[in-house]
């Protein structure tokens, strides 16, 4: 994609790290554009903009961008600016938004009509991962988009859960493309793109990922959603950020609610208590949001399949997951067919596999 002077200039001041990016905002503001600042870059701004960052700079500035260009193209990155049609109408009106998106995928995606971010702990419980799926896929059934950071944990099972309804999903790194993690979800954003989702950064691809990016991004998965839901997270979690972004937005903040007792129960009964909407479904998004419900998709079981209410497996998963052992053990079935059984029944989207070869009942 070829890119103007003007456009070439804002990208190369996201080059810069993060620490002098309020530095050179100034300093655009001072001559009037980033095309201005490229213009007029010389050691008279050397102690204005700082020694290492304007040492950086002017080494992109002599090369003209090449090495980043070629990064782009080598990852399939385009830039989506500030005030450009496909840049994402929400998140230009918070009060921070990115000069520059460095886009992978549909950028069309970026302004979706619905859309939720969905956030919480890395370290998850398996209730908290499997609402995240279930209640991502209900809500991606259902024509919205999900937003969240590619992180593991609840990340992770938000994504699956969109992907597997045949949904769109956005996920926002901290980092460039080219340094993408965590590197587990690599396979999972590729998956994403293909069906129409996104992959974005603030960060040029060569920008690898440091701690305080994580928290800075945060802003944008609630920048660009229409509102926020928090499935599970420490009182003191890293995600509190997100959540202090999106009230501070203006979206509308949804919470699970958990056991009282679980680590992972303590922020989302914080906000409950504080005001923010219990959230226990995905249709109890879309209806709060004034959005209208779409048909779930229906996927039948095969024709030999029996009734639910007789099945031997679904009747042993009524009330919790079980491991394939106890499986085995409650329903008699040889392995090998009881494995072939579940496969069935998870193809179906009736049965649901999770960690440690345990099953759980899809409602």
């Amino acid at each position: 994609m070829e890119y103007t002077k003007a456009q070439l200039a804002r990208i190369w001041l996201r080059c810069a790290p993060l620490g002098a990016w309020r530095r050179l905002d100034k300093l655009k503001e001072k001559l009037g554009s980033a095309e201005n600042v490229w213009d007029c870059f010389t050691p008279v701004y050397y102690h204005e903009i700082g020694p290492e960052y304007f040492a950086q700079l002017a080494d992109l500035r002599a090369e003209k961008l090449r090495s980043v260009l070629a990064a782009m193209e080598a990852f399939r990155v385009r830039a989506v600016f500030l005030g450009d049609e496909e840049y994402p109408s929400l998140l230009s009106h918070i009060p921070d938004p990115p000069d520059v998106l460095f886009v992978q995928g549909n950028p069309s995606a970026l302004n979706a009509k619905r859309a939720v971010g969905i956030v919480g702990s890395r370290r998850t419980s398996r209730y908290g991962s499997s609402q995240a799926r279930k209640i991502a896929g209900e809500m991606a059934a259902g024509g919205v988009c999900i937003v969240s950071g590619l992180a593991l944990g609840i990340d992770t099972a938000a994504h699956e859960g969109a992907l597997k309804a045949g949904g769109c999903t956005i996920g926002v790194l901290g980092c460039g493309h080219a340094h993408f993690y965590p590197a587990e979800n690599k396979e999972m954003a590729k998956k994403m793109i293909a069906s129409g989702g996104a992959v974005i950064s603030e960060y040029p691809p060569d920008t690898p990922g440091l701690p305080y990016q994580f928290p800075v991004r945060n802003r944008i998965i609630s920048g660009l959603s229409h509102a926020l839901l928090l499935i599970e997270a420490a009182e003191k979690s890293g995600t509190h950020s997100t959540v202090n972004h999106a009230l501070h937005q203006g979206r509308e903040v949804f919470a699970l609610p958990g056991n009282v007792d679980s680590p992972g129960s303590a922020l989302p009964l914080k906000l409950l208590k504080e005001g923010a909407s219990i959230c226990t479904c995905g249709n109890d998004i879309l209806a709060a949001m004034g959005w209208e419900e779409k048909a779930p998709l229906q996927l039948s079981l095969m024709e030999n399949d029996p009734d639910a209410e007789n099945d031997v497996i679904l009747s042993a998963l009524a009330v919790e997951e079980k491991s394939l052992e106890e499986l085995i053990e409650i329903t008699g079935l040889p392995a090998s067919e009881l494995s072939m059984q579940l496969t069935l029944l998870e193809l179906n989207g009736r049965v649901e596999r999770r960690a440690g070869r345990a099953y759980a009942r899809v409602r």
